[in-house]
C-alpha cells in the first residue's frame, strides 16, 4: 500500500509538472504568433523544460527508493565502507598493513570510490527507462530524461557514501588522505562519472529492447572488481599482467585518484588520456544510439 501511494503521488507530481510544461509550451506557441522567439529564448525554454522534468523524475526515484526499502538506502550508503572492511581484513590477516605506504583500509577504500561510480552505470542506471516506461506517454518526458534523473540520484548517493567512508576512517583510525593533488582526484571522478553515464545510457537503450543484454553484461562484469586494481596495487603485478589490465579504463582512473589523494606512484602503463578518450567515445556512441532509437523507446 505504501509503495502504491508513493508511486501514485509521484505520478501525480509528474503529471502536474508535465501539465505546467504543456501550458508553458502553449503560451510560448501563442506568443510566438505575435513575436518569434529568439534562439536564446528557445534555448532557455528548452532548458526550463529539461530541468523541471529531471527534478520531477529525480524526486520520484528518490521517494520510490526510500519508500520501497529504507535498508536499500542504508546499503547504498554503507556499501563502500563494508566492502573496504571485508577486503582490508583479508590483507590484515596476512599481516600487510600498508600498500604503497598508505594504510590498507584507506588504499582499498579509495579504489572502491572510483569503481562503484562506474559499476552504477552497469546495474541501477540502465533500469531507469524500464522503471519509468509509463511516464513516457507524457509529451514532456523523454527516455533520456529517466537516465539522467537516475544518474543524478546515484551519483548523489555515492557522494554521501564516499564522505561517510573517509569520515569513518578518520573517526575510528585517525587516518585521512593528504590530497597533494586534489584536482587530479576531481578529474578521475568526473571521467568515471562520464564513463558511467555512457555505459548506463547504452545499456538502458538496448536493455529495453533485449532483456538478455543486461543479464549478459552483469555476468561478464562479475570479475570487474578484481580486474580494476581496486584491492591491490598495479605496481605489484608483473609487466604482462599490467599490460593486460591496462586495457581497462577503470585501472587508470583508480591510479589517478590514488595519485591525487596520496601521492602514490602510477604504474608504468598508466595513461589517463586513454580513459578520457574512451569515456568520450562511449558517451558519444550512446548519444548516437539514443538519437537513432528515441522513438522506438517510447513505443516499446
Amino acid at each position: 500500500m505504501t509503495l502504491a501511494r508513493v508511486t501514485n503521488a509521484s505520478n501525480y507530481g509528474i503529471m502536474g509538472k508535465c501539465f505546467s510544461l504543456a501550458v508553458l509550451k502553449n503560451h510560448v506557441t501563442i506568443s510566438s504568433k505575435f513575436k518569434p522567439l529568439t534562439p536564446a529564448q528557445e534555448l532557455k525554454a528548452g532548458f526550463t523544460r529539461f530541468q523541471s522534468v529531471i527534478w520531477a523524475l529525480y524526486f520520484k526515484e528518490f521517494k520510490i527508493r526510500l519508500g520501497k526499502s529504507k535498508t536499500g538506502i542504508i546499503w547504498v550508503l554503507l556499501e563502500p565502507v563494508i566492502a573496504m572492511v571485508v577486503i582490508s581484513t583479508i590483507w590484515l590477516i596476512i599481516r600487510r598493513k600498508t600498500i604503497e605506504n598508505v594504510h590498507v583500509m584507506l588504499y582499498i577504500g579509495s579504489g572502491f570510490i572510483i569503481y562503484l561510480i562506474v559499476r552504477r552505470g552497469i546495474t541501477p542506471i540502465p533500469q531507469g527507462i524500464k522503471s519509468n516506461s509509463s511516464l513516457l506517454n507524457y509529451p514532456g518526458v523523454k527516455p533520456i530524461d529517466t537516465i539522467f534523473a537516475r544518474f543524478i540520484l546515484e551519483m548523489w548517493l555515492h557522494m554521501i557514501a564516499s564522505i561517510l567512508l573517509f569520515a569513518s576512517l578518520f573517526w575510528i583510525l585517525g587516518i585521512h588522505p593528504t590530497f597533494p593533488d586534489p584536482l587530479l582526484c576531481f578529474q578521475a571522478i568526473g571521467i568515471a562519472a562520464m564513463l558511467s553515464l555512457g555505459i548506463g545510457l547504452l545499456l538502458g537503450i538496448y536493455g529495453t529492447f533485449y532483456e538478455s543484454v543486461g543479464k549478459t553484461v552483469r555476468v561478464f562484469t562479475q570479475p570487474l572488481m578484481i580486474m580494476s586494481g581496486v584491492i591491490y596495487s598495479m605496481n605489484d603485478l608483473p609487466q604482462r599482467g599490467r599490460e593486460a589490465l591496462s586495457w581497462n579504463p577503470i585501472v587508470h582512473l583508480i591510479s589517478a585518484f590514488r595519485q591525487g589523494a596520496f601521492g602514490t606512484k602510477p604504474f608504468a602503463e598508466y595513461d589517463l588520456l586513454y580513459a578520457v578518450y574512451l569515456s568520450i567515445f562511449i558517451l558519444g556512441i550512446s548519444f548516437i544510439a539514443y538519437y537513432a532509437n528515441r522513438f522506438r523507446l517510447i513505443q516499446k
